[in-house]
């Protein structure tokens, strides 16, 4: 790939960032108004729940053909494809208001993200110098927290004004935004960068088997992340308390905030230096979350979660890039990315059960398990890793 490595803002890494911004932009439109569009279409809870789920699934289950793809084949035009086919079935929900066909184009359109950002992350990280490459990916991410703040009030602000058929067309127009910028992206991509012999497909091209563990440990993170916003509005309105707002939107501000002033920073940081403090950010969040009795509490949580998730996903990301050959990033990246889509999927589904049998705040602190789990995994793989060297 020809494209200069001189400078970080450059007009390649400038349009990706435009692009990963319009297309979460897009996902938190629809994200919080998706249930009430299927109530409306006259789907029970069980469907809706699946819909819930199904977009995180889809995209989990694609992430090994999509690292393998972004490997294979010119990933612009993977990302403009993908894009494209993205837009196409958020405009099915718009103007076929029929289940079984949302069911499918939902499916569809997780499939689709997994291979468009895959692609999208590693363009990234061809267009970003080598030795600025955690303050690169760390700026790109902020597009997604960005689209996290405004996402969700403009999809219910638009739903609830001209309803939910609006607000899915309003949704597919931006993403086709978003495809337009993906073409004119700079990018010139070299004819040998697999060999038509390479393209056989093997296990080692689907999932990377050194990040493995690391992609669990990312799960550990997101998990938190899917159960707070799953199940953190509930349990405010069961305790008779306010704040879940907030919460929200101060997590996201802090969360800008702290990528924008620690961006340059984690270029030096090792994972280690990363990854310490925001497991115990984590394990602070969900003790604050379940034991609140007063929105002290959630504000307090909002700031500890914002740089748990600040913290390690930008790093966790630098280091699946890093750990492998340039031509190997596209399978480093998916399989870093399953886990946080596992996370996401699985999190809300195993706190319901939890919160089934223990209730809400004794769910939060039962999920510090995992999360302690994945700490305790990564203190012997560092120790393991310093007594090799």
């Amino acid at each position: 790939m020809t494209v200069n490595k001189e400078p970080l803002w450059g007009r390649a890494y400038v349009f990706l960032s435009l692009a990963n911004f319009f297309s979460w932009l897009s996902y938190n439109m629809i994200a919080p108004v998706m249930t009430g569009y299927m109530e409306s279409l006259g789907a029970g809870v069980s469907i809706c729940g699946i819909v819930g789920g199904l977009f995180a699934f889809a995209s989990c289950l694609s992430r090994p053909a999509s690292g393998y793809l972004s490997d294979c084949y010119n990933r612009k035009l993977l990302m403009g494809i993908f894009t494209v086919v993205m837009a196409f079935s958020v405009f099915v929900y718009s103007v076929v208001p029929c289940v079984p066909v949302i069911l499918v184009f939902r499916t569809v359109h997780g499939m689709a993200f997994a291979v468009s950002s895959t692609a999208s992350l590693v363009l990234v990280s061809e267009c970003v110098p080598e030795s600025r490459m955690a303050e690169g990916v760390s700026y790109y991410s902020i597009m997604s927290v960005v689209s996290m703040a405004a996402g969700p009030s403009l999809g219910i602000w638009i739903s609830g004004r001209f309803g939910y058929r609006i607000c899915m067309l309003a949704a597919s127009v931006i993403l086709a935004a978003a495809g337009v910028i993906n073409f004119l992206i700079p990018y010139q991509a070299q004819a040998e960068e697999r060999k038509k012999g390479e393209h056989r497909i093997r296990i080692s091209g689907l999932v990377e088997p050194k990040l493995i563990g690391l992609s669990g440990v990312n799960a550990a993170f997101t998990m938190v992340q899917g159960i707070i916003s799953a199940f953190l509005l509930p349990m405010t309105l069961e305790k008779g308390l306010g704040g879940a707002g907030v919460h929200f939107t101060l997590s996201a501000v802090i969360l800008i905030a702290a990528r924008i002033l620690m961006a340059e920073q984690m270029n030096q940081m090792s994972l280690r230096q990363n990854l310490y403090p925001a497991f115990l950010c984590g394990v602070l969040t969900l003790v604050l979350v379940g034991r609140a009795d007063a929105e002290w509490f959630l504000i307090a949580a909002a700031v500890t979660k914002a740089f748990s998730h600040g913290m390690s996903q930008p790093a966790l990301q630098t280091e699946a890039i890093r750990v492998v050959p340039a031509e190997k990033r596209g399978v480093a990246c998916s399989t870093m990315y399953i886990g946080g889509d596992l996370g996401q999927a699985l999190g809300p589904m195993l706190g319901g059960v939890v919160a089934d049998v223990t209730g809400y705040s004794n769910m939060y602190l039962w999920c510090i398990v995992p999360l302690a789990a994945a700490w305790v995994y990564f203190l012997k793989r560092e120790k393991q890793q310093n007594s090799s060297f």
